[in-house]
């Protein structure tokens, strides 16, 4: 009877470890991405900075060449996800001041993420 209590709780002890491995795996792989909704900023950036940034990487996509496009800012190293957030809380000229919520700077965020690895 000691011999199955014992059993039984090394096996639950087993099941707890495994449990909190995969929480840890699920946690570090959502920390990597990072919070944000990368295609809620895809169509904030259509709507808000189409008219002077080209945004996608699609050829033949709106915006203009006299500012750096979204994929090149994404690519550029001294520009990562933080100098991003930084910036958009407080733009500074040419870029026009612009009421973005906490939410909405981290959607952009997670776009410009995304951007890094799109080719």
């Amino acid at each position: 009877m000691v011999h199955t209590f014992v059993t039984g709780v090394t096996k639950m002890r087993r099941t707890a470890v495994i449990l909190m491995g995969l929480t840890l795996y699920a946690n570090a792989a959502a920390a990597q991405q990072g919070p944000g909704d990368p295609r809620q900023g895809a169509a904030l950036a259509r709507d808000w900075c189409t008219s002077c940034h080209v945004i996608g990487t699609q050829p033949g996509a709106q915006g203009t060449d006299a500012v750096p496009s979204f994929p090149r800012i994404a690519r550029d190293p001294a520009k990562g996800p933080a100098y991003v957030g930084a910036f958009l809380k407080n733009p500074h000229p040419p870029m026009p001041p612009m009421p973005l919520s906490r939410i909405a700077i981290e959607d952009l965020v997670a776009y410009f993420r995304e951007l890094q690895t799109a080719r």
